[in-house]
């Protein structure tokens, strides 16, 4: 499984992306790779598909959510 964390460094997303992927190497056993980006952006992407996006939800997700998400 490939997970990609995409977070905005102007807004300082990158403590939350870290945390986030410290669960889900906990959770999976893997480490996902986070990508520095702009714009607001915070989007998680697992084997080429974003199943979450910040801008599409106009919010954060919970880290449980996203372990939920990629459980199904």
């Amino acid at each position: 499984m490939d997970i990609k964390i995409n977070y905005c460094t102007v807004w300082n997303y990158e403590p939350r992306a870290a945390g986030l992927a410290d669960m889900l190497k906990k959770e999976f056993n893997l480490s996902p790779e986070l990508i520095p980006g702009s714009k607001g952006i915070y989007d998680i992407i697992v084997d080429g598909k974003t199943i979450f996006s910040k801008h599409r939800e106009k919010r954060f997700p919970d880290n449980d959510e996203i372990i939920d998400l990629i459980k199904k």
